[in-house]
């Protein structure tokens, strides 16, 4: 079975989302906290949550890899 794993890009994705996320429901309650409009904030927040994801799933190149040992 699979071991499914994140490297340092993985997590660093997974931050972009929820600091992202943050951003975006902050600015729906306070229109000049950030500079770019609520829909692009939510929208790259998605992209950046579905890379994680991705990341974890599938293969992660930065994420530390089981080491087979020769005999």
């Amino acid at each position: 079975m699979a071991r499914n794993s994140m490297g340092w890009f993985g997590w660093f994705s997974a931050a972009g989302f929820v600091v992202l996320g943050a951003l975006y429901l902050l600015d729906l309650y306070n229109d000049a906290l950030w500079a770019y409009s609520p829909t692009w904030t939510l929208i790259v927040a998605l992209l950046a949550g579905i890379g994680a994801v991705v990341l974890y799933f599938g293969h992660d190149p930065t994420a530390d890899t089981v080491r087979r040992s020769t005999p």
